[in-house]
């Protein structure tokens, strides 16, 4: 059994663009969900709706894994490659992205 879906609605985040420059957006909605194709093997899709601190709306998918780690060990750790999927998984994404009305 893993633990709660990890949830980062309402959360901002500040970092670095790829120029260099300040770059803050907050998660305004996500859906986080089981990969069907990976089922009790500890892998969840994200898919983010962000806003950015200059007004434009962007969107991101990501995965987390049950990390094995020390640190971490047993708990969802955000998936730091881009993620990988099967066909009905990246339909799937779409699917659950156009019933939130993103798409």
């Amino acid at each position: 059994m893993h633990p709660p879906l990890p949830s980062r609605t309402g959360k901002t985040t500040t970092g670095k663009t790829i120029s260099g420059g300040v770059m803050e957006y907050t998660v305004v909605d996500e859906d986080v969900f089981l990969a069907p194709a990976h089922k009790g093997k500890g892998k969840a899709f994200a898919i983010h709706k962000l806003k950015h601190s200059d007004g434009q709306e962007e969107f991101r998918i990501g995965y987390y894994m049950i990390a094995h780690r020390p640190r971490m060990k047993d708990k969802w750790a955000w998936g730091q490659f881009a993620p990988m999927m099967t066909r009905d998984e990246m339909a799937l994404i779409f699917d659950r992205a156009r019933l939130k009305g993103w798409l």
